[in-house]
């Protein structure tokens, strides 16, 4: 019975964001500023957190305004994708997000306005002027967000990370902020509906310098951050599993 009440409420909370999403973007078309936007789509998302009866808890010291960095992080699951906007967007300029949000409707505006940057799939030349775009705005001071592992893992762990968010650190001189997600594996696995009460921890680690380091050595680079990101996890996982 608990297990069937469960999936109800995921397919509730599902099917209020697939029926919601449409209009929450066109809402944040329309904000006047990237704060005003940020707040709508916030505010939007807390019902549907409140569905899937998911908390967050913030661990850690997010970088300061002015501190050009790239916060590289891990994602288990969509519930770490619906508690991203209240934990992490309040603590950077700009993310970027895989271009496949781009289908939803009104949601190309909705992320000019705050900060996300689509990123092209299997288009070489596309993905290099946006990189070289965000390599200008982190030299400028803006904290980015960058998915280490460019897709949900949907593991109880983190996943290999991929080169981008450490090329674009070590092109720019800035320091990469490890951040590591913990409990959306638990309260909303990959390609279930069954939601699981939980809590999702978000940790922001010890900034990692790129000093010294050369494009040459990035795939070194994302895997010692991978490392330190698991590590971060397992113990979340040892300390609230």
């Amino acid at each position: 019975m608990k297990a069937v009440w469960e999936s109800w409420r995921g397919v509730r909370a599902v099917a209020r964001w697939v029926v919601y999403t449409p209009a929450m973007c066109l809402r944040i078309g329309r904000a006047k500023s990237k704060d005003d936007g940020r707040r709508i789509l916030i505010n939007s998302l807390k019902p549907l957190l409140r569905t899937f009866r998911l908390k967050t808890e913030v661990l850690g010291t997010p970088p300061a305004p002015g501190q050009g960095c790239v916060v590289c992080y891990n994602e288990t699951s969509f519930a770490d994708v619906f508690v991203f906007p209240s934990t992490v967007m309040p603590q950077v300029d700009r993310l970027a997000a895989a271009d496949a949000y781009a289908l939803i409707p009104f949601a190309r505006r909705a992320c000019r306005v705050i900060g996300i940057e689509l990123v092209p799939r299997g288009r070489r030349a596309a993905t290099d002027r946006l990189m070289a775009e965000v390599v200008t705005h982190l030299q400028n001071g803006e904290r980015i967000a960058w998915g280490g592992e460019g897709k949900l893992s949907a593991r109880d762990g983190v996943a290999r990370f991929k080169r981008g968010a450490f090329l674009l650190a070590i092109r720019a001189g800035v320091p990469i902020i490890p951040v590591a997600f913990y409990g959306g594996h638990q309260a909303l696995p990959k390609l279930s509906l069954r939601a699981r009460p939980g809590t999702i921890y978000v940790h922001f680690g010890d900034p990692i310098p790129t000093e010294g380091w050369h494009e040459d050595d990035v795939r070194d680079l994302a895997d010692q951050t991978q490392a330190v990101v698991a590590g971060m996890y397992a113990d979340l996982k040892a300390e609230f599993g």
